[in-house]
């Protein structure tokens, strides 16, 4: 690895550990050089603002959580199995990851134009995998589908639903491990309940 991307490489880090712990807001970009030892200019040579550093650090955290799905969703049998790995894998990333995450949620649809395609790439992903995996089912006999995209498409969207009609009662308050636990609890059964109905008739 050349100089500048080790360089670079150690600001994404330091700021990642600040934003997922502060949040965006609460977080300078003195803070993040004085971590690292490195000089406030020497920082705005490689990220103009905080907002490019945190578009860099969304983008080198969903790369990492990327890498770790597919190890984790391919130790699995089923596809059932699959999935479920994956809700639980994803929902203990919205929990590390929640400050870092906070800032996006607080703007609602007015995502800069980067912030949005980099989401944008992580919900294609996401489909991608939970595509592979019912097509996986589908094939094996495990589940009996018609339209495979669009059957992803409707699951994705119940879970989101979820997700967020919880979050969305701990405005302005950080959830804690209880409403974690629950929004885990609740998609994990309404997965349950979702795949078991894609099983082929007896």
């Amino acid at each position: 690895m050349e100089n500048q991307d080790r360089k670079r490489l150690l600001i994404i880090d330091a700021a990642l550990k600040r934003f997922a712990h502060y949040g965006l807001a609460k977080t300078t970009m003195t803070e993040i050089a004085k971590d690292i030892a490195f000089s406030k200019a020497l920082l705005y040579y490689y990220f103009p603002d905080k907002l490019s550093l945190y578009v860099s650090v969304i983008e080198h955290m969903m790369h990492t959580i990327s890498r770790d799905l597919i190890k984790s969703v391919e130790k699995t049998s089923t596809a059932t199995e699959g999935i479920l790995m994956l809700l639980q894998k994803r929902q203990a990333f919205t929990q590390k990851y929640y400050n870092l995450l906070e800032y996006t949620q607080m703007i609602g649809p007015e995502l800069p134009e980067a912030l949005y395609e980099k989401f944008q790439r992580a919900r294609a992903f996401e489909l991608k995998i939970i595509t592979g995996l019912l097509t996986k089912g589908d094939t094996s006999g495990e589940f009996s589908i018609k339209d495979i995209p669009f059957t992803t498409e409707i699951f994705v969207e119940a879970v989101s639903g979820i997700h967020f009609n919880i979050l969305n009662r701990a405005r302005n308050i950080f959830p804690g491990k209880e409403q974690f636990k629950l929004i885990f609890l609740k998609e994990k059964r309404f997965a349950e309940i979702f795949l078991a109905g894609l099983k082929p008739a007896a």
